[in-house]
């Protein structure tokens, strides 16, 4: 996932101590930066709690749900588990401190949750209603994205400086048999995002801090390359993705700020830029829809979408990527849902709280949805039977349902409270969701 937060979280440096509120990357190095002033503050334990509400039932074979990431500003955050079929709150499960990113294994329903707050990773498995394990990082870790093509092993990009790398950012390897840390490899400054190549194994690291993407060999394991501004990489690099066929990496860059910014292309066999397409200003968020081969952009100061063609990259040299089209949308969008059947992408857009409805084929925009006033949406995603679109409403602790059918607000899932079985309590902040 993307990642997270990766996600997450608008633009601009994070380095810079500004609140910009269309910037993924800062807010959520803000959301980390808090949350470890308010351990240090108060010194929480944590203790995983998972309180089931109902029993999901009918056929496990057609049955999917949506995992949405709640951070809790004063505590424990959560997962909410939804039926896709009946928009229910199935469970609320207990997760670490700060939690701010979830991902699952390639072909696995273990789900992991990245808690920046207390330098811990959560694990369990939601479907079966598994008990949480907690997998310790070293302290000072920090945990702000998670990722991994394989069963075997999650991938945990930690932004804060360690015992193992006090200097930088480092990257965890947790095997999935053991639930253990078995790897803590240094990479950059800052590190904001990661994704690993499905043919080459390779797992690419951005850091944000110090404009470099660091390239991470599991079978060494081993850092086989760092890609920097030098070796024509763009300033400011802020999401990876890459495509279906694990042989292109796409790396979105800022640039600074002003002029648009631009996607550098890495091939999957090198350690190398192949090639660089212009974007909009300041893109913030990038996502791959594995089912039509499309490369989304989101570009949140000039209200815009790029959308390329994944599938017919020419290898060059320079290597190019065909540019499909450039999808006017609402303001300040900081995220993007295909839905599997290619009819159509939503926008989620933080400034104007609404969502963009765009045809996947002509690409021209089909509706607006509008979302609860201050919504300040956070996070977007589809679900595979292509009915429903859930949207993370930071601003008004819920989550949004959308039914593509019609394209109307089925209806609004508030986030629990920030404290446990309290009623008249502040409610915690929805920031990712994902779906199976």
């Amino acid at each position: 996932m993307v990642v997270p937060l990766g996600i997450l979280l608008r633009l601009g440096k994070p380095t810079s101590g500004v609140w910009m509120k269309f910037s993924r990357e800062t807010r959520f190095l803000a959301l980390v930066a808090f949350l470890l002033l308010f351990e240090l503050a108060c010194g929480n334990q944590y203790r995983p709690v998972a309180n089931p509400i109902v029993s999901p039932g009918g056929q496990p074979q057609s049955a999917h749900f949506a995992w949405v990431l709640n951070y809790n500003p004063t505590g424990q955050g959560s997962t909410t588990e939804i039926d896709v079929s009946g928009d229910s709150n199935l469970a609320v499960n207990s997760m670490g401190v700060g939690s701010v990113a979830e991902a699952f294994p390639a072909n696995s329903l273990s789900l992991y949750v990245a808690n920046a707050g207390n330098d811990t990773v959560s694990q369990y498995l939601p479907t079966l209603a598994g008990s949480v394990t907690t997998i310790n990082l070293l302290p000072g870790s920090h945990p702000v994205a998670l990722a991994s093509a394989q069963n075997t092993a999650m991938y945990v990009v930690n932004s804060g400086a360690n015992s193992a790398c006090p200097n930088s950012g480092s990257l965890s390897t947790i095997s999935t048999a053991t639930l253990a840390v078995t790897n803590t490899t240094c990479v950059g400054l800052n590190p904001v995002a990661l994704v690993q190549s499905p043919s080459s194994g390779f797992i690419y690291v951005v850091n944000q801090g110090d404009s470099s993407v660091t390239v991470f060999n599991p079978a060494g394991p081993s850092v086989v390359g760092v890609i920097t501004m030098a070796n024509g990489l763009g300033q400011d690099p802020v999401s990876v993705t890459v495509s279906a066929d694990g042989v292109w990496i796409f790396v979105v860059t800022q640039g600074d700020g002003v002029h648009p910014g631009s996607l550098d292309i890495i091939s999957s066999s090198s350690a190398s830029i192949a090639g660089t397409a212009p974007l909009g200003v300041q893109p913030a968020f990038s996502m791959v829809d594995t089912n039509s081969n499309r490369l989304y952009v989101a570009n949140t100061v000039d209200n815009t979408v790029s959308v390329f063609d994944a599938s017919n990259v020419a290898s060059g040299p320079p290597a190019t990527i065909p540019l499909l089209a450039t999808v006017p949308v609402g303001m300040g969008p900081i995220g993007i849902a295909a839905l599997p059947d290619g009819s159509m992408f939503y926008v989620a857009n933080s400034g104007s709280d609404n969502v963009t409805v765009v045809s996947g084929n002509s690409f021209s925009p089909l509706a607006t949805v509008a979302l609860p006033a201050g919504a300040n949406p956070m996070w977007i995603a589809s679900e595979p039977t292509s009915t429903k679109i859930y949207v993370a409403d930071y601003g008004t602790f819920e989550t949004t349902i959308i039914n593509t059918v019609n394209n109307t607000v089925a209806q609004n899932i508030l986030a629990p409270s920030q404290i446990t079985n309290c009623n008249i309590c502040a409610l915690q902040q929805p920031v990712m969701i994902l779906s199976k």
